[in-house]
């Protein structure tokens, strides 16, 4: 009898599980960190909780929003404990929005929390919110079928597949913080009305922003860095009309020769079939075409690369792919930054037109 007692008063002893149920927890969706007026308390944190529900269908999306300014993120959340009656969990959070300002004029190490954190996804998107933050959380799409689908589909490729949008990776965008020859880059959220826009990215240095490209650079610049397909060749033509080719395949190739000025030639190889063209055109003179349709678009890529490296960034990795060819060190890194400045940029495009299409 003694030692079932003992037994017993040392099960109370033992401590239970600490996991908590479903209905105990807050599944945040989006994450979104703006600059305050508070310079005590610079960062302002955003949280979108999803309010979950049987219902899956469009328009049937929950959320509740909660913000709070601090002196820290990793501060600011732990204080957003308290505003709220469930575990906070970030296992499902998987766009992180950070505000303009707040990138102008805060350090990066700042966001170092993003990969500290234990619960965080490292495939999880980053982006800038224009104006700011908050107002891109306070977007819910009607279509959105829970919270969060709508920017989970834009940026993973799992529903549209837009030439304009740019996906950044939380693990991408820390090493790009940290490695050297390479500069960040984070598409920009604009809110409309009831719904997202998604069609430029802004293209940083390692400590502040330095360009934003248009929607049509940004469908170049990402042309030629993840080798999209999809994509669309535009034409303009001597009476006034256009000829469209999709783009179905793209290649891109980088060779860097070392002088006292670099010179970086770009060959593209990229085929597709044509989806808008006046009628016999491609009878009349199909390699011409495929010439004067390559021609301009390394006319377009050679003044974006030029733009690029003007603004002082370099978001396509010119500088690790030098120092990985030299088998660069420091010294011939510092060279590097010295004349990047006044690089060259030769662009070669081979445009193979598959056909006119299905014509019926």
């Amino acid at each position: 009898m003694k030692r079932i007692a003992i037994t017993l008063l040392l099960c109370l002893l033992v401590s239970g599980c600490g996991m908590k149920d479903i209905d105990k927890r807050f599944y945040v969706v989006t994450t979104g960190v703006d600059l305050s007026d508070n310079p005590a308390k610079p960062y302002r944190i955003s949280l979108r909780l999803a309010i979950t529900s049987a219902k899956a269908e469009s328009g049937s999306s929950r959320t509740e929003i909660q913000t709070i300014e601090a002196a820290s993120i990793a501060e600011g959340v732990r204080h957003l404990k308290a505003y709220v009656d469930k575990e906070l969990e970030f296992g499902h959070c998987r766009v992180f929005v950070l505000g303009k300002s707040l990138l102008e004029s805060s350090s990066p190490d700042a966001m170092s929390w993003f990969a500290r954190r234990r619960d965080i996804q490292m495939i999880s998107y980053f982006a800038v919110g224009e104006p700011d933050a908050l107002s891109v959380l306070k977007i819910t799409p009607e279509s959105e079928r829970y919270p969060g689908n709508a920017l989970f589909l834009s940026f993973g490729n799992e529903g549209t597949e837009s030439p304009y949008t740019v996906t950044s990776y939380l693990f991408d965008n820390s090493r790009r913080l940290l490695e050297k020859g390479i500069d960040p880059v984070l598409p920009i959220i604009r809110t409309q009305e009831k719904t997202y826009v998604i069609d430029r990215v802004m293209l940083l240095d390692k400590k502040k922003p330095r360009l934003t490209l248009t929607p049509g650079e940004t469908q170049l610049y990402k042309m030629i860095s993840s080798h999209s397909g999809k994509s669309e060749l535009v034409l303009p033509l001597e009476d006034g009309k256009r000829v469209v080719m999709t783009v179905s395949d793209i290649k891109a190739k980088v060779h860097i020769k070392r002088d006292s000025v670099p010179v970086i030639t770009v060959k593209i190889r990229m085929g597709g079939t044509l989806e808008e063209s006046p009628p016999n055109l491609l009878e009349k003179d199909w390699h011409g075409l495929e010439r004067r349709m390559a021609d301009r678009y390394s006319e377009q890529m050679e003044q974006l690369l030029i733009k690029i490296r003007d603004a002082g960034v370099d978001p396509l990795g010119f500088g690790l792919k030098y120092l990985s060819t030299y088998f660069g060190k420091e010294k011939d890194y510092k060279w590097w930054q010295s004349v990047y400045p006044e690089a060259k940029f030769n662009v070669v495009t081979d445009v193979r037109v598959r056909g006119p299409g299905v014509i019926r």
